[in-house]
């Protein structure tokens, strides 16, 4: 008897100890996570401070903060780019902190698995722990609908009282199916009461009908987009400058619209960035660094040689200068202004005719008399 409770006792040992081993991993594992996310939460948020004390700086010289980021752009020139980097921003934020919330309570626990949806229970659930739950909770209507259509000895999943996933899917399957079919079967009631007469599928209401409606307004556009051309000259016509409305002209008159305000934000976002870059420069901000040095040696190498070229040309634009013809130059001498020279020697007359008196001297006055 205690030979048949060795083996037992030796494969619960052994169980304990693997369980153990993983609960241990688990906590190591998690206060890496926790680490990680303490690091990427305070980068973010020094990210975030900064750029609203970029913000209130500039709010207060009366300019619009310089950005490189489209999601940094303000709400009136922010476009799709934006708002879809904005987006997935603020989601990754929130499962940051979700995966930081559940690494601390591994951490702080004895090595216990704690799932994403756990964290609904105490209030901190987020991204992932929402994603998971409509998982299981899709997986288990499946699942339930299935036993329950076992039980009841349904065929299909759509004739069930209470149709789960599948049972919808099928329905909506079966009621496209069933409508392209009554149209078929209209049409063929339509050539039959004409004699064998083919009768297309637009001519009958129905899924096909449309199909057929919609391709054949696309090929009479492209055959009038070709008269459209030969009556421009041969120029290329665009579908969505043909005079006959179609799908591809549809399609990339949106795409147009689309470009124009992608192009529109980020034309944006160039000028933008340059001023960005400007403010940032090393050997503007901090000139003494090592950046700030480096860029403006390699800076100067950079302009040197474009100086010389510049000099250079101007030289031989001066050298290949001809001389001025006659006329020309009398019409120059005759408005150029007068030399130093010459101001100097009229203000002297000036100041020395200033300096007689204006009336006879008393010698002369004496003479006189």
């Amino acid at each position: 008897f205690i030979g048949h409770l060795l083996p037992i006792n030796n494969n619960t040992q052994a169980k304990e100890r693997k369980r153990d081993v993983f609960k241990k991993t688990l906590r190591n594992l998690a206060s890496l996570s926790l680490v990680d996310y303490k690091w990427r939460s305070a980068l973010f948020k020094k990210q975030e401070a900064d750029r609203m004390e970029e913000e209130w700086m500039a709010a207060m010289m009366g300019e619009d903060p310089a950005y490189a980021r489209p999601m940094d752009a303000g709400d009136q020139t922010r476009g799709p780019l934006g708002n879809a980097e904005k987006s997935a921003v603020q989601w990754l934020m929130s499962v940051i902190e979700e995966e930081g919330r559940r690494a601390r309570r591994i951490a702080d626990s004895d090595g216990e698995l704690v799932r994403p949806k756990d964290l609904s229970l105490s209030g901190d659930a987020g991204p992932l722990s929402e994603l998971e739950e409509k998982a299981l909770k899709f997986i288990s209507e499946i699942t339930d609908s299935e036993v329950e259509r076992v039980r009841t000895g349904t065929m299909r999943p759509k004739d069930m009282k209470t149709p789960g996933p599948l049972g919808e899917a099928e329905a909506r399957a079966v009621l496209a199916l069933s409508k392209i079919v009554e149209s078929e079967k209209v049409r063929m009631d339509q050539s039959r009461m004409r004699g064998g007469e083919a009768v297309r599928p637009i001519d009958v209401p129905g899924p096909l009908g449309e199909l057929e409606r919609y391709v054949g307004d696309i090929i009479r556009a492209e055959r009038q987009r070709v008269k459209d051309r030969e009556a421009n000259e041969g120029r290329l016509v665009r579908p969505k400058d043909a005079s006959i409305q179609s799908g591809l002209g549809d399609v990339e008159r949106k795409a147009v619209e689309d470009w124009e305000v992608l192009r529109k934000e980020e034309n944006e976002r160039l000028f933008s960035l340059r001023r960005f870059l400007d403010e940032r420069r090393p050997m503007e901000t901090d000139k003494d660094s090592a950046l700030g040095v480096t860029e403006a040696f390699t800076v100067g190498l950079l302009r040197g040689p474009q100086l010389f070229w510049k000099t250079m040309g101007r030289v031989k634009e001066l050298m290949s200068s001809e001389d001025i013809d006659g006329q020309d130059k009398e019409f120059l001498q005759q408005n150029l202004p007068a030399s130093s020279g010459d101001l100097e020697s009229e203000s002297v007359n000036e100041s020395k005719k200033e300096s007689k008196p204006s009336g006879p001297s008393e010698e002369e006055d004496g003479t006189v008399m």
